[in-house]
């Protein structure tokens, strides 16, 4: 697809970007290319401890800002460059996840050549938003554009808070010497997840994806098996797509199973005593199966304008002397996640009492402050119209760095008032082996973006 000029100079960035690993928390060799680029294109730069990168042009009015890590799964995690395909109207990675998100961001920042601007790179946003949490470089501008919204359609002006709520449980009281359990369940399986399509654990959990946790739970309730081992889920902050246990059944078991929808399966394979001779224990399902059954894994709060609160089974890992399950909560107030949090807490204890639960990386949500009349909104609006697009003013079911940002900039020593806004192409299935992004929301928004910068007093 041809792309006009500052767009396919995007593009190519954003392609020699992808050939660089930056997987969250080994973004070194990112952060070097960031930093070598920067100075060749004649910025003054400054880092910080938590190396967030800031680079200042002339006299700005407007600073630019988006993270360099990106979530990897699949060929990505083993901290790989991607190969970058075109496939009809939209690019995707090859067995990966694209990083898209944010690496679109990015490119456009590396990409623009203007007098008068200040970009600021932020990183492992993906995994607890570290680098914005600890940034120290002030900026000069009183606007900050993020360039982490996923949908071309929405000019974001706020999101939700987050928390990882983890579930820690001792494998002894329910441990029983595997000879003995297989004196009653003598049929040995290995499960293997099929088809789950995973996705971002905020903005797509209204779309009822099956999570292999959750339907790994209602099917192994059905059984009354002894397990074996169990591994899930990819990160904390995805819909998982990858389930492998294995598993005591007293009875035979059918080769495959299908989930409610249809849409997923397990595949389920016969193995003989020999292949579990390395285990000594097996342990009795109700360590866990409650709590995959009992704690919902969706939506919680809704209203017009989309989801409000969710919660999401990201992670369930058997480790020497026990079992931790992770998952995510969102909500799109601190009263509202502080509530959920409760809920979740009190409900996994009652379902087993055996369970730890402690939160872990509570950040607060982003509230919309910025007028219906602010210039920069004024201006979007023009050059939205232009596209033929209307955009949807929105707080996004998602965690961006938008509301700690302005908190921390201001500390650092911007000036204030300081508004933040966010926009983005349009990026499917984020935090996936499946993520792609519209290559014409692409162009357009590289066209805003430009026009933007250009114009904005």
């Amino acid at each position: 697809m041809m792309l006009p000029d500052f767009a396919n100079q995007t593009m190519q960035q954003f392609k020699q970007l992808c050939a660089i690993p930056h997987c969250s928390f080994h973004t070194q060799d990112m952060f070097s290319y960031l930093c070598a680029t920067l100075k060749d294109k004649g910025y003054e730069i400054q880092t910080d401890e938590a190396k967030n990168i800031y680079a200042k042009k002339g006299n700005p009015r407007v600073c630019l800002q988006s993270h360099y890590d990106m979530v990897c799964v699949g060929e990505s995690s083993n901290h790989q460059g991607l190969q970058v395909c075109e496939e009809g109207d939209v690019l995707r990675a090859h067995n990966s996840s694209l990083g898209a998100d944010n690496g679109v961001g990015v490119a456009s920042m590396l990409a623009l050549d203007v007098a008068d601007i200040e970009l600021l790179f932020t990183n492992d946003e993906e995994v607890g938003m570290i680098g914005a949490n600890h940034l120290k470089l002030p900026i000069q501008s009183h606007l900050l554009l993020n360039l982490d919204s996923e949908d071309i359609n929405d000019i974001v002006v706020g999101c939700a808070g987050g928390v990882d709520i983890e579930c820690d449980i001792p494998l002894q009281p329910f441990s029983q010497d595997i000879s003995l359990a297989l004196t009653t369940h003598p049929y040995i399986y290995h499960i293997v997840s099929e088809g789950f399509l995973g996705g971002h654990s905020g903005i797509e959990i209204h779309k009822n994806k099956d999570n292999p946790i959750v339907e790994w739970g209602f099917w192994l309730d059905q059984n009354q098996s002894y397990i074996v081992s169990i591994k899930a889920g990819e990160k904390r902050n995805s819909i998982p797509t990858h389930l492998e246990s294995v598993i005591l059944s007293p009875q035979p078991l059918p080769n495959s199973y299908s989930t409610l929808s249809g849409n997923a399966r397990f595949i389920i394979t016969p193995l003989t005593q020999d292949s579990i001779k390395n285990f000594s224990y097996a342990y009795r399902q109700n360590i866990i199966i409650p709590l995959l059954v009992g704690l919902h894994s969706g939506v919680y709060a809704f209203n017009s304008q989309g989801t409000l609160a969710s919660l999401n089974l990201s992670l369930l890992e058997q480790n020497t002397n026990h079992l931790s399950l992770v998952m995510m909560a969102r909500a799109n107030s601190d009263a509202m996640l502080l509530r959920l949090i409760q809920h979740i807490k009190s409900t996994a204890t009652n379902l087993n009492p055996q369970c730890k639960v402690q939160d872990k990386g509570f950040y607060s949500a982003w509230e919309r402050s910025i007028a219906d009349n602010h210039p920069a909104l004024t201006l979007l609006y023009e050059l939205y119209a232009k596209h033929s697009i209307q955009p949807k003013i929105t707080q996004i079911h998602a965690g961006l760095e938008g509301g700690i940002l302005k908190k921390n900039l201001l500390a650092a020593g911007s000036k204030a008032p300081l508004d933040v806004l966010s926009i983005g192409p349009t990026i499917h299935s984020p935090h996936s082996v499946n993520e792609c992004v519209e290559i014409k929301s692409f162009n357009i928004f590289c066209e805003i973006l430009h026009n933007f910068v250009q114009s904005y007093q």
